[in-house]
């Protein structure tokens, strides 16, 4: 079967009812814990996303190899996620944005009390050697069409921000909901990183341009199936899947039983 090299994004890791989580963006850190045991089933080693990008060579890097990243930086982030990573015994890459530190998540209800991290927290965060920390713009704004200049600008000074919070080398960046203009790569290539991922059916194997699966609250066994062989995007894309969109959608559902190795 396949074991293509990964990277997965999620955001929140926690237990709250759907309906505080319009977006479906939180996982309940038990779904979490499985989908990683059947990764660590088939083998792979975890990485940072500094550490992925050091194998490549020109394309996918050779081996079963998956970073997990969490965007946003919410407070589950520092009460949650932290004993689930020592538990599993892997590592983690978090992307920020240090100008929303401390204030309210607008991608959940404010009844799911998963606001964003305050400044004391982050630093308290980053000193976790599980835990590297990149940057995810200023305030998540959304890069699509953004000149190489407003890229730049965004990039370096997030960069720069993260860095004298924190105090170590801020490495790579996340692109806020995935989109990137033209100029993004060459900009995130000229703030300083040494990568840049997104999500969905964009990015390739390039530094710039690193490709996740994103993990949603309710995907079941066989969307984790899918996403973890990198065949959930192309069957989206695929003729049968524009055509037939709810067909996809049952993939989505939650299953009983916990992801398992076959």
């Amino acid at each position: 079967m396949t074991r293509p090299p990964l990277i997965l994004v999620y955001h929140g890791i926690a237990r709250i009812e759907r309906r505080l989580d319009p977006r479906n963006l939180v996982v309940d850190p038990e779904r979490f814990l499985a989908q990683v045991e059947v990764l660590k089933r088939r083998d792979y080693t975890f990485l940072t996303v500094s550490e992925f990008v050091s194998r490549l060579n020109g394309g996918a890097p050779a081996g079963r190899l998956c970073a997990l990243t969490f965007d946003d930086g919410t407070i589950d982030h520092l009460e949650v996620l932290p004993e689930l990573l020592e538990r599993l015994d892997v590592r983690a890459t978090l992307y920020v944005c240090p100008g929303l530190l401390g204030q309210m998540n607008p991608f959940l209800r404010p009844e799911a009390g998963l606001r964003f991290l305050n400044a004391d927290e982050l630093r308290s965060l980053a000193g976790n050697p599980r835990i590297e920390i990149g940057s995810h713009t200023r305030t998540h704004v959304v890069l699509e069409d953004a000149t190489e200049e407003e890229a730049f600008a965004e990039m370096s000074t997030s960069k720069a921000e993260l860095e004298q919070l924190i105090g170590v080398p801020v490495r790579t960046f996340a692109y806020p909901r995935c989109f990137y203009s033209p100029a993004a790569p060459g900009a995130a290539e000229k703030a300083g990183y040494i990568a840049a991922v997104t999500c969905g059916a964009r990015g390739s194997w390039q530094p710039f341009e690193l490709k996740r699966q994103a993990m949603a609250s309710f995907d079941g066994r066989l969307a984790f199936e899918l996403k973890s062989r990198g065949w959930w995007y192309p069957l989206q894309q695929s003729r049968i899947g524009r055509a037939m969109p709810w067909a996809v959608g049952l993939f989505r559902r939650p299953l009983p039983a916990e992801p398992r190795e076959d």
